[in-house]
């Protein structure tokens, strides 16, 4: 996208492995601004079935308004066939917030934990109100108790001024307090680390005076080493499964060749806590089975795992604790009914497809892109190309043939009829199928974007004008004196032509 003087104002990209990657992880989209002089590099990640970071596509802003992350989140579902994730996690830009309200009205929004402790420490200098605030980011209570815990702590620390930061966070409490975000899928992720993580590797060797040509350069390069790790993982899974004792339960070594060993690896930590619950009462409902466990260090924490039957078979498996609706993993509430009930194979219905090797089982093994895909256009133009190249190199050898081919070449040049060629969208060399048909705009050479102020740059404070204003005094290492260094010493130049005499 360009403004009406040709200066780049917005550019998104993704290819069909990108594309094909979010169809089987875009459940969850993490994706977080992060400024480079005028440009804001905005990557769409998420994770794969090994809990690695996968890339979505790539955007860049010259401004962070919201008209501008409303564009590039239209332009993201179009690019991703309208499909919609379910959770999103993003910094706390107002801005932003607004443009996921409007383009992704039915997806959770969660701000990143980070950058919630970052806002903490700036703006709570005491460290008992601090660790109080903090306690309501991580504890997932229910809403009437958090609300009556947010009435204490208010009146407790004397809290009555609605202009204040609490308050305000108050206001947005639903997009970062645990309690509000029970039983919402987010796959385990608190924070933006993963695409925090691969900012930083595209920002490795980035620097201001790259193109915008360099720069998508090193971002394929940067995509092309997670695909490569992505392989080198699925062949190790598919040729190894995870190490389990041999005295481990049937349930556990059934976990070991479901899941991917990074999922298995959390799955287990599950099925080792079984222990440390104990059984407080069964309620037999007919088609719903009640479960109620209960912790042997606290008989007062207990939790209900629900068993649905559908005509005697087992339909659904739930628990009051949401772990398999929040991380798309068994509780070890549920890992503990299966031993009552000696169940030696994980159901279906607590197993989540994008957590094994079978996340990518529907899309072909081998993928492309599908940018120069055959059609009856592109098969005449190689034939054409093929004869006109031979036909070329014979003509080349005697002046009538050159003239002759010439004259034939010049006159169904001619005979090209640049209407009819638009409104059939005919264009020299191979026909991309999958090119969008817009107008391009009636400009030579796209310019580059307008600077503008990020709002994430770090402002100057009078240590850092300090700084820039002290003159740095150099002091020579040969005579000890100031002003000059060894190079432009006098008695180290004065050394070094007594040297050459001396040779």
């Amino acid at each position: 996208m360009i403004d009406g003087e040709g200066h780049l104002k917005h550019l998104f990209w993704s290819d069909t492995q990108s594309r094909l990657d979010y169809e089987a992880f875009g459940d969850v989209v993490v994706f977080d601004s992060t400024y480079r002089t005028n440009r804001y590099n905005l990557p769409f990640v998420g994770l794969n079935h090994h809990r690695s970071t996968v890339v979505f596509g790539c955007g860049i802003l010259s401004n962070e308004t919201f008209e501008a992350y409303e564009w590039l989140l239209q332009t993201f579902l179009t690019a991703m066939g309208q499909k919609h994730p379910i959770s999103v996690i993003t910094d706390g830009d107002l801005a932003k917030q607004k443009a996921i309200r409007t383009v992704f009205p039915n997806s959770n929004h969660k701000l990143c934990t980070w950058h919630i402790e970052q806002i903490i420490l700036r703006n709570l200098h005491n460290s008992k109100i601090a660790e109080e605030f903090r306690l309501f980011v991580y504890d997932r209570c229910s809403i009437l108790e958090i609300e009556r815990k947010w009435d204490e702590f208010m009146e407790r620390n004397r809290i009555s001024n609605e202009h204040t930061w609490v308050y305000q966070m108050y206001q947005m409490r639903h997009l970062w307090c645990a309690a509000y975000q029970v039983g919402r899928c987010f796959l385990g992720l608190r924070s933006n680390q993963h695409s925090e993580s691969l900012n930083s590797k595209l920002h490795t060797h980035l620097d201001r005076k790259m193109t915008l040509f360099d720069m998508l350069q090193h971002y394929e390069h940067c995509l092309s080493i997670l695909r490569r790790n992505e392989a080198k993982q699925d062949v190790t899974t598919s040729q190894f499964v995870p190490f389990t004792y041999l005295d481990a339960d049937n349930i556990e070594k059934d976990a070991a060749k479901v899941f991917t060993p990074t999922v298995f690896a959390l799955v287990n930590k599950k099925i080792g806590c079984i222990n440390n619950y104990a059984i407080c009462e069964i309620l037999d409902g007919g088609e719903r089975v009640t479960y109620v466990i209960s912790a042997k260090s606290n008989n007062a924490w207990k939790f209900c795992a629900y068993f649905d039957f559908t005509k005697s078979m087992l339909d659904k498996i739930s628990c009051s604790c949401c772990k398999l609706e929040r991380d798309s993993i068994p509780c070890g509430h549920i890992f503990y009914v299966f031993k009552i009930l000696q169940v030696e194979r994980i159901p279906q219905c607590c197993v989540c497809k994008r957590w094994t090797m079978n996340a990518k089982s529907a899309f072909p093994p081998i993928r492309k892109s599908n940018m120069y895909d055959s059609c009856h256009s592109l098969d005449k133009y190689r034939e054409l190309r093929n004869l006109s190249h031979e036909a070329s190199f014979k003509a080349a050898q005697s002046n009538e043939s050159y003239v002759h081919m010439k004259d034939v070449l010049s006159e169904i040049i001619g005979s090209y009829d640049p209407c009819n060629a638009q409104e059939n969208d005919v264009r020299y060399g191979p026909e991309i199928a999958q090119a969008l048909h817009e107008e391009l705009p009636n400009v030579d050479k796209i310019q580059d974007p307008v600077p503008v102020k990020p709002k994430g740059a770090p402002k100057k404070g009078k240590r850092m004008k300090a700084f820039q204003n002290k003159k740095r005094t150099v002091t020579c290492s040969q005579c000890k004196q100031t002003g000059h260094n060894i190079r432009k010493c006098p008695i180290s130049k004065e050394l070094e032509n007594n040297d050459q005499v001396l040779e």
